[in-house]
């Protein structure tokens, strides 16, 4: 029987939960880094923009999104999914779908037609996750120059 996840706001009380997930995955420990997205996500952020999924009252997935008008010549107003994460023990069982699932029923929800994220092209599964909830190549072209030093 699989077991429904719970997606709500992200709250500061999440903190843990988030570092130790990256932990796991990565083998590092960030909370002050984490404590500052998080700061930021509730001060300039809609409210629907970051998420955390619940099994069994565990957070095990989280994502931080925004909302922004007129960035980079776009026109209006457009979501964009920053960061996306769950918990290695908790993976392929629909977690992170749900966080994408229910930011994009809520940024249609406030009039919002976009979303963009960014994906690193060597990271193939995360393209192919993307492509399978209906996200496609956009139009804009990523530019980066590696700065000496």
């Amino acid at each position: 029987m699989k077991k429904d996840i719970y997606v709500r706001n992200l709250e500061k009380r999440d903190l843990p939960a988030i570092v130790s997930m990256e932990e796991r995955q990565t083998g590092v420990a960030r909370p002050d880094y984490w404590e500052k997205r998080i700061e930021i996500s509730e001060a300039i952020r809609p409210h629907w923009a970051s998420l955390v999924a619940e099994l069994d009252n565990r957070v095990v997935g989280f994502v931080l999104g925004r909302a922004g008008e007129f960035e980079f010549g776009l026109p209006g107003t457009v979501a964009w999914i920053e960061i996306i994460g769950v918990d290695p023990a908790f993976r392929r069982q629909g977690i992170a779908q749900g966080l994408v699932k229910q930011f994009a029923e809520s940024a249609e929800d406030h009039g919002i037609k976009t979303i963009f994220t960014l994906v690193d092209s060597s990271h193939n599964e995360m393209q192919h996750f993307f492509s399978r909830l209906g996200f496609v190549h956009g139009k804009m072209l990523h530019y980066q120059k590696e700065l000496a030093g």
